[in-house]
């Protein structure tokens, strides 16, 4: 028996040993369970295929080429959630993702726990949640986001308490949290300390009825990165949501703005101001029969021509928008991590940063033919905000998706996409590995069928 084994083993072992004790009561105090305790089960499993004719945007063959150049995968995602209702206002939550899984790569026989076939499980969300007189609170591991969800919108480990300011008022809310780095820290408490960890934290304030119309949300959010040896990062970063609800007619607006400082950025080891910011809007059209409308537009901005100067005007991107395109933006049936905002930019300290900028903006139009099929049209079209940032380049891509739903069951969802982007000289400079003039186009379809418990 390998080392390995006999590791995985021995919790195992400790669980058997210990479990008529623990059953007795033996080692710890018994805790009476409260007559209002249940337990709340949802899962999803999602099955895909998903093929795309390239890459990038330029057929050039390279010199070794033995996989050619299509993308596509089929793959499995299972996604339990249990909350553990201990009272009615108090429970503790629990979600889980087994995958992005690819049929291809992930061997479901495989016995090595750090071998590279094995299965890929992430433990999204896990936490303690209740609710206190007017007040709450909530901590441990939880998906976090600022009220626009373009600065924040990340899995970390967090903690949160909120107040009610009474009837009409809303709430005022304070939160803390670290986003995690890859900064070496080791298992035990000794090899772990505060000095290289990246924190969020703020207030926020929700108004969930300014009126029989608005909604309103705002917040002042802290990032302070020192995860770097001498490159310490603090960004101060407030933002707004307000959404505008009238008879068939819904809007929303969010803003966001960025302005810090960040250490040993500048030529010759000087520090760099940060300065940049994001906006969002939309509007849907409800009230058109069968017919539904969403129009959609984001910007995010851009840094200066002269990368390494004293001032970053690049906004830190979560990379969640509120686009409903699938090429340009993340794909709302499956995120595939290879969306064009995301690979238009650098990754730094749990953010994306795109020194071209970005504006997005985007038609969706669904077709309710009965409560069970709904077929949708997406049109879309992407540029940069600064075209020396993308070799003097602006059009990014238009991009149109043909959409279908199909509710077989109101427990199993079939979803069909076929789409297609066409690129801009912007796309080619950014994207392209070979020929930074090519503009041939991308197609894409993609199949998914949701089984929900």
């Amino acid at each position: 028996m390998t080392a390995h084994l006999r590791r995985s083993r021995a919790p195992l072992v400790f669980l058997l040993l210990a479990g008529p004790a623990l059953a007795r009561g033996e080692g710890k105090a018994e805790v009476e369970q409260s007559p209002e305790a249940r337990v709340e089960l949802r899962a999803d499993l999602q099955s895909l295929f998903h093929f795309r004719n390239d890459s990038d945007f330029d057929r050039s063959p390279p010199l070794y080429d033995e996989s050619g150049q299509t993308v596509g995968a089929f793959a499995t995602i299972f996604t339990p959630r249990i909350s553990l209702r201990i009272l009615e206002r108090l429970r503790i939550y629990y979600e889980v993702e087994l995958g992005l899984n690819y049929w291809s790569k992930q061997n479901p026989d495989q016995q090595d726990p750090l071998a590279a076939d094995i299965f890929v499980l992430k433990h999204r969300e896990i936490f303690g949640e209740g609710e206190l007189g007017s007040g709450g609170f909530k901590v441990g591991y939880a998906h976090l986001r600022d009220p626009t969800g373009l600065f924040l919108a990340h899995w970390i480990g967090v903690a949160q308490g909120w107040i009610g300011l009474g009837e009409g008022a809303g709430r005022l809310g304070l939160f803390l949290g670290q986003v995690p780095d890859q900064t070496y820290e080791g298992i035990l408490l000794d090899d772990n300390n505060f000095k290289r960890d990246i924190w969020v934290g703020g207030a926020r304030y929700d108004l969930f009825a300014l009126s029989e119309r608005w909604r309103l949300c705002a917040a002042v959010t802290a990032l302070v990165d020192t995860h770097l040896p001498e490159q310490a990062r603090w960004v101060v970063a407030p933002s707004i949501h307000a959404d505008l609800l009238l008879e068939g007619v819904a809007g929303y607006l969010d803003l966001a703005l960025q302005a810090g400082r960040q250490r040993g950025q500048a030529a010759g080891g000087a520090d760099q101001t940060i300065v940049a910011w994001a906006a969002q809007g939309g509007v849907t059209l409800t009230k058109l029969g069968w017919l539904r409308l969403e129009a959609n537009l984001l910007a995010l901005s851009p840094d200066d021509a002269y990368d390494g100067n004293r001032r970053n005007h690049g906004f830190l991107y979560s990379g969640k928008s509120r686009s409903a395109t699938l090429m340009l933006s993340e794909d709302e049936l499956r995120d595939w991590y290879d969306n064009l905002d995301e690979r238009a930019s650098s990754f730094s300290g749990g953010f994306f940063i795109n020194r071209a900028g970005w504006l997005v903006g985007d038609v969706k139009a669904t077709l309710t033919l009965n409560e069970r099929v709904r077929p949708a049209l997406v049109v879309g079209a992407a540029s940069v905000l600064k075209p020396n940032n993308a070799l003097d380049r602006a059009f990014v891509g238009a991009e149109i998706d043909a959409l279908l739903e199909l509710g077989i069951s109101d427990y199993l969802v079939g979803q069909v996409v076929v789409g297609a982007l066409v690129p801009g000289g912007a796309a080619a400079a950014l994207f392209n590995h070979i020929n930074r003039q090519a503009k041939d186009p991308v197609v894409m379809t993609e199949l998914s069928l949701v089984l929900r418990y």
